[in-house]
């Protein structure tokens, strides 16, 4: 009997406090707000509000730099000394050097000083220079940090510690550069912020308290949060000082940095201006927009409104050169020159090694290029084209070709950043589209205004990517993937960005509708116009698709032949390979075609039933492609009830194994009604003798004219069950399935009361049941008698084993220092009864002193780990009506519940 376990899944999370020493109440313990808190859309409600933050900021910008010209923009970039950017370029390297000293804290802090400092510096400095120029933090950030410390030996756990760490520390520092902007520039900094010195001196003496009381909290014992199985101790009152320290380094070298290149006119000291940027590099990271872009710009134009504003917007444009653009190059340079030391004995190769240096992180880096490369295009449509080049232009290229390749390289530009999330997932559809884009882009750039520099850039951008062919291998749908909302975000902010930009160049051209209709080589704000329309209904277009089209997953495929199968099914020892005639089930064959793994896909979760069925020698091939097939698009492996006798392919596989629990299996050697040790079964036959049970077997063909009988037992049992039928783990009602076995039935004074199918397998390895149903006014200890009636056939028959299916979290360890997902199941074994009869059930099949044998979940840890048990709990729900090919939901409730 094949039984769920993941059912678990939402016990676990309740229990999570008390498995963890129960420090306090948990938003877990209240159902009400627990069930509100998973119908909100918090990825959705998080984009929306940074549009609309963004929204806000181009409305500020748009007012402050009403009277600026871009002409004065640029002579004041020209005016800036040397010597200015220089020391911007110091305090810079001091900021990035502190932003090092984030990782290098957190390895200190997780024991692991053996990766080194210079390891954690390269993971820290390439991580948020990629991160603060294309946004996508996490996403980015994180990517390339697993990169770097997965090659030195650290687990996804450990590198999700150190990134805690990290953003610890950041915030801290935050927190500290902006108390004491407050407390010690009160009367200055309520000239920004229009509040009285007494109040903004207040509010800078509560930062501080808070974070003395949070240094004193961490200060009297220790202090750990677990995130997905991994506890993490958080730093005590010294190293919480430390951290301070680190974060105040970088917040006042990256302020400085801008501070350094304001005006000369500008007479704010450094300390308020610290807390100033504290404060505009905080909405930055709330937008989401790409380095924070306008949000930083529109804050400090708002918080100094004396200055000239064209002078703070050119100081702003050489800070962003200075203090992401510079560092982002060096990142990339880095980020190739690591992978380039671990391939030192390639150089005679220079093609390939680059290709071979590039792969690992190639998605990373050609998504951000590509990315950038819709940025480039973008702003390039918005701005008016170099004088001195039209008239070259006009002399070679018609102007049709002018107009058609201005409105072109901006819709190149908006779907380029669409496919840079493709790329970032490895799709090889991604990669071809991306090239022909980058292609188009290039010549679009050069027709429309001699753009030289941008075709440069997206021609090395297509040579890389070009190069790298290998590193896009995934076989899915660009059109189908899932969009995030935060990306789609993305997308719109660099729009709307873009076309704010353009009406800022514009702005002393007087609007018409004739504008529209208004073709000519200097008519650049007309093809402005015409741009930005034919962007935005492309990026409206993408929007509604991506809407439309949410979860991107392979296409349905028919059911498989039976007789593709019986043959392989017949060859197995194990009873549960009998749940391929199931119908709810993909399959991956051996290329000898004796073999397969049946699975089903959820989400990103490839769910694999069991071990692979068929020879043993095909194992390992099967696996294999298994998990390169779920690569190929993009999904996570997952064998759902792994054997322990596969556990070593598992672990090559590069997968975390839980245990789900034990599977009881009856030695029929032993199984008999004689003696004392048969007391309890010999009475429960002779009762059922007694009280006039008829327990017969079947045979398939004969079993199909009972079948409406066994359907109104089926129904009529449903109706007492909670939830509905279930799936994929094990066998719900369908005649098609249902055909492929002998029937034992129960009879009660002539009327069928019970019945089951009777799985087998080969070799008379083992014999058990599947689908057990009987009616509400059967006599008491039916299912108690059709097991031992069963167990004394098969035991007549020659079967050595007789399955009794498992017993969820039986038999996990609740050693203190035992993994968290033991113990939290171990807890739950002991004392959930209200979610589920976990004890109860052990206790029944203990009866017939069964064999244990634990079972298995082997799929990707981590982070993704919460989803995948989310993802099996969907599957194995609610069955399909149909014999068809079809995911499911939600967890069972199994048929021995009635007799444990």
């Amino acid at each position: 009997m094949s039984e769920q376990t993941t059912d678990a899944e939402q016990p676990e999370a309740r229990a999570i406090d008390a498995a963890e020493g129960g420090q306090g109440p948990s938003p877990l313990h209240f159902p009400r707000l627990r069930a509100w808190a998973a119908t909100v859309p918090w990825r959705t409600v998080g984009a929306l509000a940074s549009i609309i933050l963004f929204s806000i900021v181009l409305y500020v910008l748009h007012n402050l730099l009403e009277e600026v010209k871009l002409d004065d923009v640029k002579a004041a970039i020209s005016a800036t000394p040397w010597s200015r950017l220089g020391i911007a370029l110091a305090a810079t390297a001091a900021s990035y050097v502190a932003l090092t000293g984030y990782d290098w804290f957190g390895i200190i802090h997780i024991k692991r000083r053996d990766v080194g400092y210079p390891v954690a510096a390269l993971a820290s400095f390439t991580g948020y220079a990629l991160s603060y120029t294309i946004g996508f933090q996490l996403l980015v950030a994180g990517a390339v940090r697993y990169r770097i410390y997965a090659g030195a030996g650290l687990g996804a756990a450990e590198v999700a510690a150190i990134t805690a760490i990290s953003a610890v520390t950041l915030w801290l520092g935050i927190f500290f550069t902006l108390a004491l902007g407050l407390v010690t520039e009160a009367p200055d900094v309520a000239r920004l912020d229009g509040l009285s010195p007494m109040i903004n001196m207040a509010l800078g003496f509560a930062v501080l308290a808070a974070i003395v009381g949070y240094v004193i909290w961490v200060g009297r014992r220790e202090r750990a949060v677990t995130v997905e199985g991994y506890r993490l101790a958080l730093p005590g009152a010294k190293s919480t000082g430390a951290q301070i320290l680190i974060g105040l380094v970088d917040i006042l070298g990256a302020s400085f940095a801008l501070w350094i290149l304001l005006p000369p006119s500008a007479v704010i000291e450094f300390p308020t201006f610290a807390a100033l940027f504290v404060v505009a590099m905080t909405l930055g990271m709330l937008s989401h927009a790409p380095g924070g872009a306008g949000v930083i710009e529109a804050t400090v134009l708002l918080a100094l409104p004396n200055l000239p504003a064209d002078t703070v917007l050119a100081s702003l444009l050489l800070w962003r050169v200075v203090y992401y653009l510079i560092p982002f190059t060096l990142a990339l340079a880095l980020l190739g020159g690591s992978e380039l030391t671990r391939r030192k004995g390639y150089l005679a190769r220079a093609g390939a090694l680059l290709a071979a240096v590039m792969r690992p992180v190639a998605p990373i880096v050609l998504a951000a290029a590509v990315f950038l490369g819709g940025i480039v295009l973008l702003v390039s449509g918005a701005l008016p084209a170099e004088t001195d080049r039209l008239h070259i232009l006009r002399k070679l290229v018609p102007l049709p070709f002018v107009e058609a390749s201005h409105l072109l390289a901006s819709v190149v530009g908006v779907v380029l950043l669409v496919v840079a999330r493709g790329l970032l997932r490895r799709l090889d559809s991604a990669y071809r589209v991306a090239q022909l884009l980058l292609l188009a882009g290039l010549l679009f750039s050069l027709a429309k205004g001699f753009d030289f520099e941008e075709a440069i850039v997206l021609a090395v951008v297509l040579a890389l990517l070009t190069i790298n062919r290998r590193a896009f291998y995934r076989r899915a749908s660009l059109w189908d993937q899932d969009l995030a909302p935060a990306w789609l975000a993305a997308v719109a902010i660099v729009l709307a960005g873009s076309i704010w930009l353009g009406f800022f160049a514009y702005r002393n051209v007087g609007y018409s509708n004739e504008l529209w209709w208004d073709f000519a080589y200097r008519g650049d704000a007309p093809r402005f116009l015409r741009a930005s329309l034919a962007a935005g209904v492309a990026a409206l277009a993408i929007g509604l698709h991506a809407l439309l089209h949410r979860h991107g997953r392979p296409k349905p495929t028919p059911p498989e032949p039976a007789s593709r199968l019986i043959s392989i099914v017949a060859t197995s020892p194990r009873a549960d390979a009998n749940l391929a005639f199931l119908g709810d089930k993909r399959f991956l064959f051996s290329d000898a075609g004796d073999a397969f793994i049946m699975y089903q896909v959820q989400g990103r979760s490839w769910v694999a039933m069991g071990d692979p069925v068929g020879p043993p020698e095909r194992t390992s091939e099967l696996l294999w492609a298994f998990n390169e097939l779920a690569d190929q698009h993009g999904g996570w492996p997952v064998f759902y009830q792994a054997s322990v006798q596969r556990l070593p392919t598992y672990l090559d596989l590069g997968l975390s194994l839980l245990k789900l629990g034990e599977e009881a299996r009856v030695d029929l050697s032993l199984f008999t009604l004689e003696g004392k040790a048969g007391y309890e079964w010999r009475y429960v036959d002779r009762k059922a003798t007694k009280d006039g049970l008829e327990i017969t077997v079947v045979p398939a063909p004969d079993a199909v004219a009972l079948y409406p009988e066994l359907k109104a037992v089926s129904d009529s049992w449903m109706k007492t069950r909670k939830s509905g039928e279930k799936g994929f783990s094990l066998g719900f009602w369908s005649e098609d399935y249902l055909r492929h076995f002998d029937m034992v039935v129960v009879r009660h004074q002539g009327k069928i009361v019970g019945f089951a199918n009777i799985w087998t397998s080969a070799d008379k390895e083992e014999s058990t049941v599947d689908l057990m149903r009987y009616a509400p006014d059967a006599p008491k200890g039916v299912m108690d008698a059709l097991f031992v009636r069963l167990m004394l056939r098969a035991k007549a028959e020659g079967y050595r084993w007789f399955n009794l299916g498992m017993a969820p979290l039986s038999g996990l360890t609740e050693h203190p220092l035992g993994p968290t997902w033991n113990r939290v199941g171990a807890f739950l074994f002991r004392y959930g009864d209200n979610f589920y009869n976990f004890e109860g059930l052990r206790t029944y099949k203990s009866k017939f002193n069964p064999v244990w044998e634990p079972r298995y979940l082997a799929c990707p840890g981590g982070w993704v780990l919460p989803q995948i048990l989310i993802d099996i709990t969907t599957l194995i729900g609610d069955a399909p009506t149909r014999h068809v090919p079809v995911p499911t939901d939600a967890p069972p409730l199994l048929p021995e519940e009635s007799v444990a």
